[in-house]
């Protein structure tokens, strides 16, 4: 078995479908890939569809769980994996035509523990099933080590940025963390720091759809805070990271450390836009910003890169994040001129 391909569902009724036959749509034969989803309790039709695949196709297992998260129905995932490799895709997302042996490929050429390649962001309406990738069997790696990797290029923490090696991936003894949002960017993290042995490529291989309703664009404030709380939490284990590295000796340090600051910062001003959404009060904003201070993620800094591709909410929110005493009156003043829509 060449590759396990890992998707955890919950209520993904109108996406799973196109998920799944863009991986049957391969050009591995179907004894040598599998495709394992474990349903995340999913009160929806999912379940069903999966199913009728499954009669159909007998490279497709179905597993139920009761509902703990994507990081433990990957996990489940892990568990009953039998392939060389590994690779997780979420059922909202799917892959372009014709990509997963040249992947293999690769990966068992150059004896690589992990393989990055490219994604396209698209929209829920639009279907883009070829890559765009000319002459796939010309393309070219170079095998470094995972810090170099992080150095070198703007590294992804999503877990369907990359293929691993399971025997890799098993022996490492990371686990993802249960019921959190963001729960691959510590995982993704400490994964290359440990890799001694990838590549980056560019292959278009990845569709990242844009879906109105998924975890990280619900507006609900109980949603929200929860992930605020759990945004807060992975600026805690980057910080972690960091200390960890502090007394090492390796080529690419100062860079690595900035990448992973980089990462920091990023989430430091995503908890500022979601904290305006769901309207934290002033002293709980204060307690967010002295723990933030103290790991030095706040104030954001231009040195770690912008933070959105848009320059206009660099120039604009930035300066404002980074003067708390523009940043409370903007909280205090959110109900009044509804500073929520700037941020939306």
């Amino acid at each position: 078995m060449e590759l396990s391909i890992i998707i955890p569902i919950y209520n993904n009724e109108e996406q799973i479908k196109r998920c799944l036959t863009s991986l049957l749509n391969q050009d591995l034969k179907l004894s040598e890939y599998e495709i394992i989803v474990v349903d995340d309790g999913s009160t929806d039709l999912s379940q069903s569809i999966v199913k009728q695949y499954a009669k159909k196709y007998k490279n497709i297992h179905l597993y139920y769980q009761k509902n703990a998260g994507s990081g433990a129905a990957r996990n489940a995932g892990i568990e009953f994996s039998k392939g060389d490799y590994i690779y997780f895709l979420d059922a909202d997302d799917y892959i372009a035509k014709n990509v997963l042996k040249r992947l293999i490929e690769l990966c068992k050429i150059n004896r690589l523990e992990m393989l990055c390649f490219n994604t396209k962001e698209i929209g829920a309406d639009h279907f883009m099933p070829n890559t765009t990738t000319q002459n796939i069997q010309d393309i070219s790696l170079d095998v470094i080590n995972g810090k170099e990797c992080i150095a070198r290029h703007n590294f992804r923490t999503e877990v369907w940025w990359y293929i691993t090696k399971r025997t890799f991936l098993l022996e490492s003894g990371l686990k993802f963390p249960h019921d959190r949002f963001v729960q691959d960017v510590n995982f993704t993290a400490r994964l290359l720091l440990r890799a001694k042995r990838i590549s980056k490529i560019n292959f278009d291989v990845h569709r990242y759809v844009i879906v109105e309703d998924s975890a990280s664009r619900n507006s609900d404030t109980v949603h929200m805070r929860k992930y605020i709380k759990d945004l807060i939490t992975a600026v805690e284990e980057y910080d972690a990271l960091i200390k960890g590295l502090k007394h090492s000796n390796f080529l690419h340090y100062e860079e690595v450390v900035k990448k992973l600051k980089r990462k920091q910062h990023m989430w430091t001003f995503s908890i500022f836009i979601k904290a305006f959404k769901c309207r934290l009060n002033v002293k709980e904003l204060k307690n967010i910003l002295l723990r933030l201070k103290e790991m030095n993620a706040y104030p954001i800094t231009s040195e770690h890169g912008e933070i959105r591709t848009s320059k206009l909410y660099n120039k604009i929110l930035i300066p404002i994040f980074n003067n708390r005493i523009l940043l409370f009156l903007a909280v205090k003043g959110n109900s009044l001129f509804n500073f929520a829509r700037l941020v939306a």
